[in-house]
């Protein structure tokens, strides 16, 4: 009986409630929401403004049953790199200078109806570029003295820039060569390229890679800067993004890329005068070595390679003298003048070219140990390439061959078959000025950690007498060159270049 009287007394009192729930229907004041509608901000997937241009973005804003509303707006901005937000705009279109430093960043574009506090939000991916962000930038001779001019990757040509961004000066001579580093720890301030003008006896000066005004002596990089004026002959960083080398009055300064600006330690302890190129090793794979060396130089005062790792604490260091197990030659007795270093095709060897007491020219390869193993291989370059009168050098990395020039021609060197070849001449009258590949600087997986790899593009600087030319190569897949496929002109006599990639 009790249990029959429970069961009736739920059934009651859910019946209740359920004719309590019933009763509430309709008893909310509810107003449908009117949804405010934004036209795309781009018609493509992401905006790409230059530096200092205006950004001017029009959209069209809808809301349901609402032909005029009240609405509020903001434009704002942040950074790829997890920087503060940028507040841009409260009107309705945006139209505004883009000064925020290079690179990528989210636009994000937020209406809101102040009536019923409905928001509607689009955004789209906005990158800030410099027009001299990449291409090939070319140290000029004129009768003034020097001068920069830009020519982007798309054909456009910039001229006097040095001149239009230093109140009208002139780069004094001797004017020297550019020199230049991808330093990766600067993509936090947008700023991962750096370039220098570097001759001799004069204190090397740093140029801003946007508008090539001058930016300050390359000393300010410098823990501790040498007596005398400062030259730069070489700059690179270590594939892993660890480490950075500077050759600076024939000695080796080394950094640690944990700034966001490049900055030297000191200088690595030794006897030597270190040749004007820089080797930082990788295997190709991320992967690391017994004994593994992270750069390879070549002392020119004792005639022999020497290496550096981060666990030799400050020292450049000549190699084992163990012989047991040799290589192809003794790393630590070479006796010759090296007068060019390059990155090969193989991930792991590095070429080195020689030249003796007697003008003879050799190739030495080395691989990133620290043992007799270093020396893979070496051999007698044939007399016949004309590589001894060589003054121009740049070599690939998709093919085993060094580009060279001898004679006012650019001759072919190919070190597998250890034989060379004539690919191009230019017109008569025309002498060569400088010659450079093009190249990609950054090292992650998908490029095999190669420090520095060429992408296809040959640029050869000539000069008549009157006017400087730039002339712009595709390399075919056996490494030979047809005709120039672009020619630039009205410059002065170009005498150094420097290819900045697009980052």
């Amino acid at each position: 009986m009790k249990t029959a009287i429970l069961s009736l007394l739920s059934i009651v009192f859910i019946s209740v409630l359920l004719t309590g729930c019933a009763k509430d229907k309709g008893n909310y004041d509810l107003k449908p929401i009117n949804e405010i509608t934004i036209t795309p901000l781009s018609t493509s997937e992401n905006i790409e403004v230059f530096l200092d241009d205006t950004l001017r973005i029009s959209p069209q804003i809808t809301q349901e049953k609402v032909s005029a509303g009240n609405y509020t707006y903001r434009w704002y901005m942040f950074s790829d790199t997890y920087q503060p937000i940028i507040e841009l705009s409260q009107n309705k279109d945006l139209k505004i200078a883009a000064k925020a430093p290079l690179g990528g960043y989210t636009l994000v574009y937020v209406v809101k109806d102040e009536n019923t506090g409905i928001t509607s939000t689009r955004q789209t991916q906005l990158n800030i570029i410099s027009r001299f962000s990449s291409g090939i930038v070319l140290l000029e001779e004129k009768a003034q003295g020097g001068e920069i001019s830009h020519v982007g990757l798309d054909g456009q040509i910039y001229r006097n820039l040095y001149s239009e961004a230093n109140q009208g000066a002139f780069i004094a001579k001797p004017l020297g060569e550019l020199q230049g580093l991808y330093y990766k720890a600067g993509e936090k301030l947008q700023k991962p390229i750096y370039i220098f003008l570097s001759a001799p006896g004069k204190n090397t000066v740093e140029l801003d890679p946007l508008t090539y005004k001058q930016a300050g002596p390359f000393s300010n990089l410098l823990a501790t800067p040498p007596s005398g004026p400062i030259q730069l002959s070489a700059i690179q960083g270590y594939w892993s993004g660890n480490s950075i080398f500077a050759i600076v009055n024939g000695k080796v300064q080394f950094g640690a890329r944990d700034n966001e600006k490049p900055f030297f330690e000191g200088e690595l302890i030794g006897d030597y005068e270190i040749a004007p190129f820089i080797i930082t090793t990788s295997t190709g794979n991320g992967s690391t070595l017994a004994g593994m060396t992270s750069y390879i130089g070549y002392d020119q005062k004792n005639g022999r390679f020497l290496w550096y790792s981060a666990f030799s604490v400050g020292l450049l260091n000549t190699y084992s003298t163990d012989i047991s197990d040799p290589g192809a030659f003794n790393p630590n007795n070479v006796k010759k003048k090296c007068v060019f270093a390059c990155y090969s095709n193989e991930p792991g060897l590095y070429n080195w070219l020689m030249k003796d007491e007697t003008g003879k020219m050799y190739i030495y390869q080395m691989a990133p140990v620290s043992t007799q193993k270093a020396g893979a291989a070496y051999a007698e370059i044939p007399a016949s390439a004309e590589m001894n009168t060589a003054s121009l050098f740049a070599g690939s990395t998709q093919l085993p061959q060094i580009y060279y020039v001898s004679g006012n021609k650019v001759l072919l060197y190919d070190y597998k078959s250890n034989t060379s070849k004539l690919v191009y001449t230019p017109p008569s009258g025309e002498q060569i000025t400088d010659l450079k590949l093009s190249v990609s600087r950054i090292a992650t997986y998908s490029t095999g950690y190669k420090i520095i790899r060429t992408t296809g593009k040959l640029y050869l600087a000539t000069y008549n007498g009157t006017e400087g030319k730039l002339n712009e190569f595709d390399v075919s897949t056996t490494g030979s060159l047809d005709n120039p496929v672009k020619t630039y002109g009205g410059f002065g006599k170009i005498l150094s270049m420097f290819y900045k990639e697009k980052i």
